[in-house]
């Protein structure tokens, strides 16, 4: 894919993106916890680049992006590293896209514009299995909020076993937890700073803070897909049922046989339910394994 580049946040914090295609329409994708750019690797080839360009990014302290040792890990710090990205690039009316942490991110983003009279920053939403409201933290955050033992953990157990033991846990089709995706997360994992970087990010998550923002999922408009798969065990399909249900102009797509990233895990029937929300919006496929529920006001 694209060559990688850095934008320049803040003094001594460089955040790592990628551009593909050369299309009109600008797609920005921010990824999960523990991920970094390369979780769009499966489904980014199959946007046609005469259409579009996609803006692939990595967080603040995720990929090869800076990993400070001070200043925030929080969801409001990586929603202005995204904002600031955006105005960097000179980008409007973008499609926002955001998987699990990510998708709480750009719906942040997206209160933070409307906030400010920028209606026209965000032209669609994408969120893919997110992470919209307070629940119980996943174990391996759990773990991480611990830090001693989460730093001796992750200086005793090998990389790579740490990344089996989360794809397990992840995917519903552990066909898809293949030698390469393997690959593709210890480079995540194991780069210099990264055990501070996952305490931080996971300390910094707080459930109980949620619900001032919960309470405004109805303030967003933008047109938006909402792609689930059934099996997700990290953050159950109840919320984003209850996400269709309280966003004014929200679609929900359910992958059956899929797991929390259906992007990696689906990619060709993710990359079509995301190519039908962004067509007419209407039409049904048949015989493909995906049940599709709507919630529109």
């Amino acid at each position: 894919m694209g060559d990688r580049l850095t934008f320049a946040y803040g003094p001594g914090v460089d955040i790592s993106y990628r551009v593909v295609g050369r299309g009109p329409t600008p797609v920005v994708f921010v990824h999960g916890f523990a991920a970094a750019l390369t979780t769009w690797d499966d489904i980014a080839p199959l946007f046609p680049a005469e259409r579009f360009t996609l803006y692939l990014i990595d967080l603040k302290g995720f990929g090869f992006s800076s990993k400070p040792c001070t200043g925030s890990y929080a969801i409001e710090e990586q929603a202005a590293v995204t904002a600031a990205f955006i105005k960097s690039m000179g980008l409007s009316h973008v499609i926002l896209t955001g998987h699990s942490l990510g998708g709480a991110i750009v719906l942040l983003v997206t209160l933070q514009a409307r906030d400010r009279g920028d209606t026209g920053l965000v032209a669609r939403l994408i969120l893919v299995a997110c992470s919209a409201y307070p629940q119980k933290l996943p174990r391996l955050m759990g773990w991480l909020r611990i830090p001693l033992l989460a730093r001796i953990g992750m200086a005793l157990i090998p990389v790579r076993t740490i990344v089996r033991y989360t794809l397990a846990r992840v995917f519903h089709d552990t066909r898809a937890i293949t030698p390469e995706r393997i690959r593709r997360y210890e480079r995540c994992f194991g780069r210099r700073g990264m055990a501070g970087v996952l305490i931080r990010s996971a300390r910094a998550i707080d459930p109980g803070s949620y619900g001032a923002i919960t309470a405004r999922y109805r303030e967003i408009d933008v047109p938006t897909l909402i792609v689930w798969g059934k099996e997700d065990r990290i953050v159950r399909i109840g919320q984003g049922k209850r996400l269709a249900e309280e966003m004014p102009d929200a679609r929900l797509a359910v992958l059956d046989g899929c797991g929390h990233n259906p992007h990696e895990e689906r990619p060709r029937e993710t990359f079509a339910a995301i190519m039908e929300f962004l067509g007419n919006g209407e039409e049904r496929e048949e015989g493909s394994g995906r049940s599709w529920r709507e919630a529109r006001r």
